[in-house]
């Protein structure tokens, strides 16, 4: 199959989600890392940790359809 003009349209999307979800995971990673230093313990909140999982899955969700898609040009 040839990139039709939807194709490229959807990919586009999903590398603005990818970069949004991954810029955010970086935050938490970087908040991770100065909790274990000045607390001992990383991702200290609930939240940041259901964030974390949700952030996760988007991105591998991101990541699968990307590949399809790929994997589905000629």
């Amino acid at each position: 199959m040839k990139a039709t003009e939807s194709i490229i349209a959807e990919f586009i999307g999903l590398h603005e989600r990818y970069k949004k979800a991954d810029g955010r995971m970086l935050i938490l990673q970087d908040l991770a890392v100065e909790g274990m230093r000045k607390i001992g313990v990383g991702c200290v909140t609930e939240k940041s940790k259901q964030e974390f999982t949700a952030l996760k899955k988007e991105i591998e969700s991101v990541l699968s359809r990307m590949k399809e898609i790929c994997s589905s040009l000629d």
